[in-house]
């Protein structure tokens, strides 16, 4: 079995952050639907952070309650280094988020390409009830993965692809979609990756 925090660490510790298969100069679906419904001052977490500057786009639009949530030590510490004059508008955890407990509650939970890593229906489940539990009530989940035209593996590891029929049938009615759209996303090696992006509320 993968030793999942040494897998993630060691990609932080030897690739250029700007060349990883996930990088963006400045976040964009995310970014856009998170200004679209959360107030500056509602709690936003961000699970598998890594070094994403999406905290830095939201810190520069006020926002002032943000956890972030990563399996790496080197990414999050990076993150931590770059962020520190907000350090206290942020919360970290180095964590995986199967393990995660808190008794903090939060109006927006955003996964950008973590969920589709769990590839069993045991971790999808936890997953799902870690969310549940953590969101507020009428709380938004925004979740991008791979599309089914999408890669079908990302950084040695099989991921889950998925459309709105699998991601709706999967979270069964304790969420309902608001949207979803589709990215097409350029690695910086110059390959394009399909995503689709998923906009769901706690009911």
């Amino acid at each position: 079995m993968i030793d999942l925090f040494n897998h993630w660490d060691d990609i932080y510790k030897s690739k250029d952050h700007k060349k990883t298969s996930w990088y963006q100069q400045h976040s964009t679906i995310s970014y856009d639907w998170i200004l679209d419904i959360a107030t500056q001052d509602d709690a936003i977490i961000d699970v598998g952070c890594g070094v994403s500057v999406l905290t830095d786009n939201l810190l520069e639009k006020g926002y002032t309650d943000i956890s972030l949530l990563e399996l790496s030590t080197s990414a999050l510490n990076t993150t931590k280094s770059r962020l520190k004059k907000h350090s206290n508008k942020l919360t970290f955890y180095n964590k995986n988020i199967l393990d995660f407990n808190t008794g903090k509650k939060f109006k927006f939970w955003h996964d950008r390409a973590v969920f589709h890593f769990l590839t069993n229906n045991k971790d999808q489940q936890i997953y799902i009830e870690k969310l549940y539990k953590h969101l507020n009530n009428n709380g938004f989940f925004l979740l991008s993965t791979f599309s089914p035209d999408g890669p079908k593996e990302c950084s040695d590891l099989n991921i889950v692809q998925y459309d709105v029929n699998k991601i709706t049938k999967l979270l069964g009615d304790k969420f309902k979609l608001i949207k979803s759209t589709f990215e097409m996303h350029q690695h910086p090696n110059g390959s394009k990756q399909n995503f689709n992006y998923f906009l769901l509320q706690k009911v």
